[in-house]
């Protein structure tokens, strides 16, 4: 046993028993979730949220943001690492009804979007985004009433750290028909880390998650609170989500400890002490305040 098994006792390995049995759990497990208290906010239809991913292999999705999870309209947004040479940022959002179909209206030249099936079916957007390890990815996701009557767009922006400057990578536009989910955020929201292809599951993958929500950019709040499943905790003043085995996780925390501090870890249904809060940066809600627009978009989805 190394040193850092260890210093961390009761907070990792919490009893070879248990550690034993977390690991056989997440073996078999395709994502990690975390489950945020949303703390009354119903009518949210403003959404600010950070992933930082400090360790990474292909194959993975980091899931900023899953509002209305199974729900009329629900959607995603977040960023993949598809291959050793190709990252991305995507942005979906689901059905209404069956026959009620979300299109996308608004798109930069860069975005590429489609219909999707399999889990569900809907409008999917995807650009390729050459995200970076140890670096705060940063987006933004509001909803509107539509320009047609009994729609509500939904509009999706990341920050261009290169160019110091927001980008509006696109809006899809939903028929409301009638569903409460379509126009808020207020419904079940989570954040997760998912291995789609089940490869390389005890190669490390670790990322770092916190979320604003509110009813305008002004009113966005930090969430404090959150439950989770897999390999999950606190760190850095936010939570984390993790993947792969336990000796080569090992490694990854005891850098991030020794780095910034304690780490927390949480069980399945655990109920951590909150996270510190804080309020939106300055400088993000002030340019939250004055974002972009893509340009229209001719679309021939059904």
């Amino acid at each position: 046993m190394n040193n850092f098994n260890l210093k961390l006792g009761w907070r990792w390995r919490l009893g070879s028993a248990f550690a034993t049995l977390m690991f056989l759990a997440c073996a078999k497990a395709q994502a990690q979730h975390l489950w945020w208290n949303l703390e009354g906010q119903k009518e949210a239809t403003c959404l600010y949220g950070e992933i930082t991913v400090l360790a990474t292999q292909p194959a993975i999705y980091y899931c900023g943001a899953n509002w209305h999870p199974g729900e009329p309209a629900g959607g995603y947004c977040g960023i993949q690492h598809n291959s050793r040479s190709e990252r991305r940022t995507i942005f979906s959002v689901w059905d209404t009804t069956k026959d009620l179909h979300p299109k996308v209206t608004e798109a930069d030249s860069r975005t590429i979007f489609n219909r999707f099936g399999g889990e569900g079916e809907g409008a999917h957007t995807h650009m390729i985004w050459d995200w970076k390890v140890e670096q705060k990815f940063q987006f933004f996701v509001q909803k509107q009433p539509g320009a047609k009557p009994d729609t509500t767009d939904t509009r999706y922006y990341v920050y261009d750290r290169t160019n110091k400057k927001w980008l509006h990578a696109a809006t899809i536009t939903s028929p409301n028909g009638g569903k409460k989910s379509v126009d808020t955020f207020g419904g079940g929201l989570n954040s997760f880390l998912e291995n789609f292809e089940g490869k390389d599951r005890d190669l490390p993958k670790l990322a770092l998650y916190r979320l604003w929500l509110g009813k305008n950019i002004a009113s966005m709040k930090l969430l404090t609170r959150s439950r989770g499943d897999g390999i999950w905790g606190q760190m850095r003043g936010s939570y984390f989500l993790a993947e792969g085995s336990q000796d080569e996780l090992n490694a990854v925390f005891a850098k991030q400890e020794k780095s910034h501090g304690r780490l927390v870890f949480g069980k399945k249904a655990d109920k951590l002490e909150p996270i510190p809060d804080m309020p939106l940066p300055p400088k993000v809600a002030e340019a939250l305040q004055n974002l972009p627009c893509a340009g229209k978009v001719k679309n021939s989805m059904p």
